[in-house]
């Protein structure tokens, strides 16, 4: 296992017009051994950059990335002791299964080496005499194994599924043991159930290796739901960085906010004065601690609003405008006073119907306030 440190990386090229372009700005962020770390955000904010430049394939223009106590900037990706998994797979189509997996080890010269060592040291503990060969096939074995694909090892990866040439791929990458597992949004390819069922088997063979995995997603559920920890990033600047639940539950900004959750938080438009919460004009709730006059955003997710029945006080009311069924999941759309529209879920024994008048109510640390510039002011 390894720990991974980014300390103050930067990546900057050259556009097309010779300016400079910032990928990734200043990043830092600690990966604890043994855990699997989603990086994401929108297309063009900087993830892959940065696994690229772990990997090795792009230096950097500034900092320092440490695997455990070894500074490897310099170092050749195939000196780092990283297994990476493509997009595409990357996979050799006139080969088979078990070529594509051995081909690590038989053809880099400094693997070849490793695993040389390695049998040397093998038959000394067995008192056993196997060849290279021999050496070789029980590693794509075991690899094979690992990720249930044993069956398939005479195989071309044109006679494979999605799933199949993706779990061929992740094998490629573990048989040779690297410390580092590195993956570029490797479900991206797969048809919605092939994904879910994927990214399990993803977390299950993480767990089963302990080894260090760095996962790369625009996909925010599988993020949420395999990782440790997940990195927001955003025009390749940090954005949040902790455990996925946290950052759900107590984004830092608007941005995370809305980037994570289905449907998108609920934005409504507000304004501070003398310490209250307008809406519309009218008082709606005091702030919990002091803060300067000003026009806000509340952020409110669909999860934490409910219909309060006994309508004592109405928190936030709103004319149903549209409900919709998706499974045992009832969606439903309504409008405030002011034309602000929110989304909430409803459950099948209290149903509610177009043109319903409603309270809603939120829950306890639910409500977030966002000046304009998207920085999270409170919440509570």
């Amino acid at each position: 296992m390894m720990q991974v440190r980014l300390e103050n990386v930067t990546k900057e090229f050259v556009g097309k017009r010779k300016e400079t372009v910032v990928a990734v700005e200043n990043l830092d962020v600690e990966i604890q051994s043994g855990k699997l770390v989603g990086f994401l955000g929108p297309s063009g904010c900087g993830k892959t950059t940065t696994l690229y430049m772990i990997a090795g394939i792009h230096t950097l223009s500034k900092g320092n990335i440490w695997f455990g106590d070894r500074q490897v900037n310099t170092l050749a990706p195939e000196k780092r002791g990283v297994g990476m998994v493509f997009q595409n797979y990357a996979l050799y189509p006139h080969l088979s299964v078990f070529d594509n997996i051995a081909f690590p080890i038989v053809n880099s010269k400094d693997i070849k080496k490793q695993f040389q060592k390695e049998l040397v040291e093998y038959n000394k503990e067995k008192k056993s005499n196997i060849s290279f060969k021999k050496f070789v096939e029980m590693q794509v074995f075991s690899a094979a194994d690992l990720v249930e694909i044993r069956d398939y090892l005479d195989r071309k990866p044109s006679e494979l599924s999605g799933g199949q040439q993706q779990r061929v791929a992740i094998a490629r990458a573990l048989v040779k043991k690297p410390k580092i597992l590195l993956l570029d949004e490797p479900l991206s390819n797969l048809d919605a159930r092939l994904r879910l069922q994927t990214r399990d088997e993803i977390r299950k063979i993480q767990i089963k290796t302990g080894i260090t995995t760095i996962f790369v997603t625009h996909d925010q559920e599988e993020s949420l739901t395999i990782c440790d920890q997940i990195v927001i990033m955003r025009d390749g600047i940090l954005q949040q960085f902790g455990e996925p639940q946290t950052v759900f539950d107590y984004p830092v900004n608007q941005f995370v906010a809305e980037f994570l959750g289905t449907p998108p938080i609920n934005i409504i438009d507000a304004r501070i004065k003398n310490n209250v919460i307008q809406l519309a004009g009218e008082d709606w709730r005091e702030l919990p601690e002091p803060l300067d006059d000003q026009p806000v955003r509340l952020g409110i997710r669909a999860e934490s609003l409910r219909i309060d029945h006994s309508r004592k006080f109405c928190e936030l009311c709103a004319t149903v405008i549209e409900v919709s069924k998706l499974g045992g999941v009832i969606t439903v759309v309504a409008q405030l006073k002011d034309g602000g529209i929110v989304k909430f879920f409803q459950d099948l024994a209290n149903p509610v119907a177009v043109s319903d008048k409603v309270s809603l109510s939120v829950v306890k640390n639910a409500t977030m306030v966002f000046n304009m510039e998207g920085g999270k002011l409170v919440q509570w």
